[in-house]
């Protein structure tokens, strides 16, 4: 059950937020948690728990005691006597929880190593938890003497059982929730010894390697580990230091011959220190980490051993794994990236063959023709497990042709934008995009004529598809310009995706979603599968259901390059949600659309959607498809072919149902649009000048201004009773109604300028309730062709928009005294004011307007 605050399986709810007031690292509480359900998996009963025992009283009349965290007993908790001796004798473990590791040792040594003092049982065991750090204490006897011992919680006995051999076996590893707090615990402790951090990272890297390599060559569930937890092992600084040498010298060379920059074969760092750092590395398994997890470490410690800022490189971890989930690799494909940056789709592929047992390291492919870029990427790899896979550099562009027809799944974020273009005839000359298209009596047409230039973007989604065997899935991110905006060479290539491939599912992304890595677009990725055989016209293609949608929220704020983390919350008081594992969840729709899709009849014509580890979709009758899908002859019978998923959403599709099933009109049924005129001559008329930014409400509060004043956009002259409404995707809301008699107002660009078509005057008063509605602005939106906030409303989108009408005639009749008061300029506040000004009724104060926005005062 999900809960704002803690849940604890011993107390129930609790009072106690999951994270602290900063809202950044969590509660003590949660910790504490953490380490009860952590024994609950190795099966002590809750009844044997309990929570804040005191284990000593001392001082006057015992006001002071000595307490632990948590501590279980030999029998439930209820049927043990008060009394503290007695009681005492039957404790079997105490653990102190912390909130982080700031303290770790003071804490160890302090708390939990005297608590175990206290206890009576010899074979009593101790435990330190914090979010790093999770250790054993038990204790022996030997000549008399009684020592206590650290090491690593993996070996903690399942309930009823004894403490073994304390060797850590590959089966005992744990992926590390954390590995950039980790590494940089690991750097404190080599600060003491080395001050230089070029010479810590030096070390770290030699570490990780160390690691890497240890993982790589024990796979098997009974493997030992070559790095143990050597805290308290009876061996000499020097052999420790051997042992991570040993290890180290085969890593380098096994691992050398990958990376960009040499690994020494020893290390500077001192036995001592790497006796400390083991009690840290041992028990983590960094191949099984998430895929986030590892990112972020990744892109502190690039940072700090080769200084590359690498936010530039990737895509985000959420985005990555979502289109790979989608084109779903399975064991017998062959995966290729044509401009991989840091490989995050090729790493993403290789965890989700793991998640579905399937080794694909050996399966995926990738190319960049930035150097730095192939360096990162190997590193990114090996860091993930794989130091061997199929990455090179090269220009996919250019050697296009050599891999035609070769791979089952291309995945792709390629380099877009108008300014970012391919000139060398050599490339332009292999591609079809790279050839001028022509519109004809039989539609679009590819002539012999070379372009000059054409958009990279354009260019790798030809190469996808064409690099991809018949058959074969492409996921691909594009800009949504490419998908719905009108210009010849964008409509050339709807024409050619479609004849060459079938489109699956377009699925769009909230604006700004790319910005943290610099690119301020609005994209979507598309999902495709290749024909067998390319069409003549993309007015061949059969009717087939594909999937269009927008996801709303991708788990992260898309406003700033911060990208800070979004939780789902309580919308009354604000509280995060937590899952029953006490995480909070984060607010992103990824599994929504995804599980939309699946449950849509789009996968019972693409069948490899659903393959292995996913539900096998409905059939007709009683299980028919209960997702939304669109029939693909939608598109193929519009003159743009537009792919733009706003167009094409579940959204629009719905609004415009409901609006169909009342009496209702389309804008170009009732009223003219009328094309804006030039810019009148320099004069010294005064104009109402209308700026879109004071237009509100369906009120327009113009300015007066000289005609020579006049900015060079102000070119829609107004007559009294025209309608303006905006047609700009940033500010398809505004709307007004122009009130002009007697005078000259002019209206500046980004705005339609309607008038209603004679005989349909009685539909002012449904237009005017219309542009007021979410209704109206859905569907405005979803008709913007363009990228970014700039996608315009075309005029023929404009008038295919459709309202309902108003029946009830006490409605019209109330809305008709609104009309009037906006024909004669009395509706809003500022212009009865004036009005009052212009009739004496309020004081006039005369003060000149700023001449700019950016004057103060």
């Amino acid at each position: 059950m999900l809960g704002e605050l803690l849940h604890c399986p011993i107390r129930g709810h609790l009072t106690v937020p999951v994270k602290a007031k900063d809202g950044l690292t969590y509660t003590e509480e949660k910790r504490r948690i953490d380490a009860i359900k952590y024994l609950l998996e190795k099966g002590y009963p809750r009844s044997h728990i309990k929570i804040e025992t005191i284990l000593l009283k001392f001082g006057s009349q015992g006001r002071n005691s000595f307490r632990t965290d948590v501590a279980v007993f030999d029998k439930p908790a209820s049927e043990i006597s008060s009394d503290m001796e007695q009681f005492k004798q039957h404790v079997k473990l105490v653990a102190e929880v912390k909130r982080d590791s700031a303290e770790s040792e003071s804490a160890k040594k302090t708390q939990v190593q005297p608590a175990m003092d206290f206890l009576q049982n010899l074979r009593a065991l101790g435990i330190y938890w914090d979010d790093i750090s999770q250790r054993l204490f038990y204790r022996s006897v030997k000549d008399g003497l009684t020592k206590t011992h650290e090491t690593s919680i993996a070996f903690l006995p399942s309930w009823g059982q004894s403490l073994g051999k304390t060797t850590l076996l590959r089966k005992n590893l744990e992926p590390p929730k954390n590995m950039l707090m980790l590494f940089e615990q690991i750097e404190d402790t080599l600060h003491a010894h080395m001050q230089d951090q070029s010479d810590r990272f030096e070390v770290m890297q030699q570490l990780l390697l160390i690691k890497l390599y240890d993982e790589y060559t024990n796979q098997s569930d009974d493997d030992e580990m070559g790095i143990q937890d050597f805290a308290d092992a009876p061996l000499s600084d020097s052999d420790v230091k051997d042992k991570f040498e040993a290890i180290l010298k085969q890593a380098a060379k096994y691992y050398g011959k990958y990376l960009p920059k040499q690994v020494p074969a020893k290390t500077t760092a001192g036995g001592n220190t790497l006796r400390s750092i083991s009690s840290l590395l041992s028990p983590i398994h960094i191949g099984g980490a998430k895929r986030d997890v590892v990112q972020n470490f990744y892109m502190y410690f690039a940072k700090g051993v080769y200084k590359w800022d690498l936010a530039q490189y990737f895509t985000p971890t959420e985005v990555v794994d979502f289109i790979v989930k989608l084109t779903n690799p399975q064991s017998g494909d062959q995966i290729k990236d044509p401009a991989m940056g840091s490989g995050d789709f090729l790493i993403s592929t290789i965890h989700h063959g793991r998640s579905i047992k399937a080794d694909l390291t050996a399966d995926v492919w990738g190319t960049d023709h930035s150097s730095n870029a192939v360096q990162v990427c190997v590193l990114n790899m090996v860091l993930n497990g794989d130091g061997k896979s199929n990455i090179k550099k090269g220009d996919s562009l250019e050697e296009m042709s050599d891999d035609l027809d070769q791979f089952s799944v291309m995945l792709c974020n390629p380099p877009f934008g108008v300014k970012i273009v391919e000139k060398r005839f050599s490339v332009l000359s292999q591609f079809d995009l790279g050839h001028a298209w022509e519109s004809g009596e039989d539609g679009m047409v590819i002539t012999d004529r070379v372009l000059k230039s054409q958009e990279t973007g354009l260019l790798f989604a030809e190469l996808c598809v064409k690099q991809v065997a018949p058959g074969g899935r492409v996921g691909i991110i594009l800009p949504n310009g490419y998908l719905g905006n009108t210009s010849g060479k964008y409509l050339a290539f709807r024409e050619w995706l479609i004849r060459h491939a079938r489109i699956v599912a377009v699925v769009g992304f909230p604006r700004f979603t790319f910005k943290k890595s610099g690119a301020d677009v609005s994209a979507s990725v598309v999902l495709l599968e290749k024909r067998d055989a390319p069409l003549s016209s993309a007015s061949e293609s059969e009717n087939y259901p594909f999937y269009a949608g927008l996801l709303e929220s991708v788990g992260w704020s898309v406003w700033n390059k911060r990208a800070k983390r979004i939780w789902k919350r309580n919308d009354e008081t604000g509280v995060l949600l937590i899952d029953a594992d006490n995480e909070p969840i984060i607010d992103a729709d990824f599994d929504r659309v995804c599980d939309d899709l699946y449950a849509s009849q789009v996968p019972t014509v693409f069948r490899w959607l659903l393959t292995k580890g996913k539900k096998k979709p409905p059939k007709h009758g009683a299980g028919k498809p209960t997702g939304y899908s669109v029939k693909f002859s939608d598109v193929t019978k519009r003159p743009d072919l537009s792919l733009d998923p706003k167009r094409w959403c579940e959204r629009v599709y719905r609004v415009r149902e409901k609006i169909t099933a009342l009496e209702h009109f389309s804008l170009g049924e009732v009223v003219d649009l009328i094309s804006p005129g030039r810019k009148p001559s320099p004069s010294s008329d005064i104009y109402d000048l209308v700026e879109i930014e004071r237009i509100a409400d369906g009120v327009a509060s113009p300015v007066s201004c000289r005609g020579w004043a006049l900015p060079d956009r102000a070119k829609h002259l107004a007559e009294h009773g025209d309608l303006f409404a905006g047609s700009i995707w940033s500010s398809v809301g505004k709307w007004f109604l122009a009130a002009s008699e007697g005078k000259k107002t002019i209206v500046t660009n980004g705005m339609h300028r309607m008038k209603i078509k004679k005989g349909k005057e009685e539909y002012l008063l449904d237009l005017i309730a219309g542009f007021t509605s979410e209704a109206y602005r859905i569907q405005a939106r979803a008709y913007t062709t363009g990228s970014d906030g700039l996608a315009d409303l075309s005029g023929p989108s404009l008038n295919s928009i459709m309202l309902p009408r108003i029946i009830d005639s006490a409605a019209r009749a109330s809305l008709q005294a609104t009309v009037e008061a906006l024909l004669n300029g009395k509706i809003s506040v500022e212009q009865s004011v004036k009005n009052m000004i212009a009739s004496g009724q309020i004081p006039k104060i005369d003060v000149p307007a700023r001449q700019a926005h950016v004057v103060l005062v």
